[in-house]
């Protein structure tokens, strides 16, 4: 009953703030910010927010997620082949977010997929710098996502 009711109290929160970044071709992200500690903890409760900010359902495919800190999170609802530029600029903006704030909780990019998170980008080798990393099952969708034309659906 406890988790019930804070998984509601996080699907009630106002969205205090909503931008969207896209660019021609076809990257888009939606960031989500607030006042409230609790802001990327919405990633429980990501169908809720997704629908809050854009109106839409998750799809089967499920959603790129960022949360590089507490007043901070971003996602992409994984539609079509518009997820590869999506990806690299939320792997971007997860890195960037997290270093440059208090509150850090990860400056790494999440495969959100019926409620499981799989870590998408890592570090280098060197430290430096970001790598993606996808598994066999990301892969898979990308490839099936890349090879569908306009049209197909």
């Amino acid at each position: 009953m406890l988790r019930e009711r804070a998984m509601a109290n996080l699907r009630d929160l106002p969205v205090e703030g909503h931008e969207t970044i896209k660019d021609a071709g076809g990257m888009r992200l939606e960031v989500v910010v607030g006042d409230s500690f609790y802001t990327a903890s919405r990633v429980l409760a990501l169908d809720t927010l997704v629908r809050q900010v854009t109106g839409q359902q998750i799809t089967q495919d499920g959603a790129l997620v960022a949360l590089p800190f507490r007043h901070q999170i971003a996602f992409h609802v994984i539609r079509d082949a518009g997820v590869i530029p999506s990806l690299n600029a939320l792997a971007a903006f997860a890195a960037s977010g997290y270093a440059d704030t208090p509150g850090a909780i990860t400056p790494y990019v999440y495969w959100w997929r019926a409620g499981t998170l799989t870590q998408l980008s890592d570090r280098d080798q060197d430290g430096d710098g970001l790598r993606i990393v996808v598994g066999e099952d990301f892969q898979d969708m990308l490839e099936r996502l890349v090879a569908r034309h306009p049209g197909d659906d």
